[in-house]
């Protein structure tokens, strides 16, 4: 005999009907839309919607994706990536800018400073340069004399002055190769204040903290 309580509990399993009754909403091959309590698996690939018997929207299952649509995908993830990465650095930079610089006026100043000390050393190379080109030439004299005389010119008087014109090329390389840095100074300088300038320019639009 079965006691009463699994009677009871028989009677509800036989009884349980479903809270909600499912449809598949999907498009078939000719492009018509199709409710069915089931959906053929070459129509699941495509992706469906899964409805309430009152037509609720329970889930929208979305289609697999074809190999096009997947590369694209993939090129747009990778392109956000990029551009969260630039984005980063675009912050990262700014705050370094912020640190450095307490107001605009101080982008001018530290490159004020470092255009002088270039064009020092621009000017303490230009007189060694000088100085050589001098030499040079009184050497070049005294040769012009050897020669004059009929006498022949020692090695070593060649090799002062190609020594001589040696240390002209290389003096004037380094004026060129600080007058080249001059401009990229210039350059950076002027990006650092356009920035820094609208940085602060930003500060002062945000409103201002309460008072704690």
């Amino acid at each position: 005999m079965i006691p009463v309580k699994g009677l009871i509990l028989v009677a509800c399993v036989l009884y349980i009907v479903p809270a909600v009754a499912e449809l598949y909403r999907f498009v078939n091959e000719d492009g018509i839309t199709v409710l069915s309590g089931k959906i053929p698996a070459r129509y699941a690939r495509n992706g469906y919607t899964i409805l309430s018997d009152n037509g609720r929207i329970l889930e929208v299952v979305p289609g697999m994706l074809t190999e096009e649509e997947r590369g694209d995908l993939e090129r747009r993830l990778a392109l956000e990536k990029i551009r969260e990465e630039k984005e980063t650095e675009r912050q990262l930079a700014d705050e370094a800018l912020l640190r450095i610089y307490s107001a605009p006026a101080d982008v001018l100043k530290v490159r004020d400073a470092k255009l002088e000390s270039i064009e020092g050393f621009i000017q303490s190379v230009s007189i060694n340069l000088a100085r050589l080109q001098s030499e040079k030439r009184s050497v070049q004299s005294q040769l012009a004399d050897i020669e004059r005389s009929g006498r022949t010119i020692s090695k070593d008087r060649l090799a002062q002055i190609a020594s001589i014109e040696e240390r002209i090329a290389q003096r004037t390389e380094e004026i060129e190769t600080k007058r080249k840095e001059i401009e990229q100074i210039v350059s950076l300088f002027e990006a650092e204040l356009e920035r820094v300038t609208k940085l602060y320019s930003l500060e002062d639009t945000l409103p201002s903290k309460p008072p704690i």
